[in-house]
């Protein structure tokens, strides 16, 4: 399930301990979503750094939806997937979350934006949307709930990955999953070469339950192979 959630902030969605080192100024405010994730098929070769299955290769692709649907597929191996489109701002909406391990998927009630076209106008700007989850096989319901998200901070950066040094940007993001009984929270970085898309993916997740119990775990992922 956590590396599940990586895709979420590999768009949202996520070396051999990947290090981010932040550059002394911010993000020109020109910088937009699409020279951040180019939309055009392609396919990265990512390694896991940290969590449950270190050192695992995995492809992360971004490719066209299905025939007959609007907007793009954003995959991450055999752990998840969602699905993205524009809005009629340019701003990338979150439609879907898939996770494919848990036999699951996530319907976003409406489509969640998480990146404005121009990235640096949204930070700050908490944005919401009702969400529920179901069973793949069956399509029964298994619980509902409500989603902020919040873009913190973006920056530009430099990335130690396998493949080597990467400059590019640092997107901080928080992304909060409101549901009965229980609420995840998960603090996520996005870095992204300009023009040629995401390089490296962090998040820290927390799980309460009933407010009283907590869980705490980290995954990572870095580009494999340039």
């Amino acid at each position: 399930m956590v590396c599940a959630r990586l895709v979420v902030f590999f768009m949202v969605c996520l070396s051999a301990t990947v290090l981010a080192d932040e550059w002394a100024f911010a993000a020109p405010y020109e910088v937009t979503v699409r020279e951040l994730i180019p939309f055009a098929n392609w396919q990265k070769q990512f390694k896991i750094t940290d969590g449950k299955d270190q050192g695992r290769l995995v492809p992360l692709s971004f490719h066209n939806g299905a025939v007959g649907q609007e907007g793009w597929r954003l995959n991450f191996g055999d752990y998840a997937g969602v699905r993205l489109r524009n809005d009629t701002t340019g701003a990338l909406m979150l439609e879907r979350l898939d996770l494919f391990k848990s036999r699951s998927f996530i319907l976003y009630e409406p489509a969640l934006p998480i990146l404005a076209r121009d990235i640096s106008s949204g930070v700050a700007i908490p944005r919401h949307a009702n969400f529920r989850m179901y069973d793949r096989d069956t399509g029964k319901l298994k619980r509902t709930g409500h989603a902020t998200h919040l873009v913190k901070r973006v920056s530009r950066s430099q990335f130690e990955t396998p493949a080597g040094m990467i400059d590019g940007y640092y997107i901080e993001i928080e992304h909060r999953m409101d549901m009965q009984f229980a609420q995840l929270i998960m603090s996520l970085g996005l870095g992204c070469r300009l023009d040629d898309g995401p390089v490296y993916g962090s998040g820290r997740y927390t799980l309460r339950k009933l407010g009283i119990f907590s869980e705490t775990k980290t995954a990572a992922a870095a580009l494999a192979i340039r």
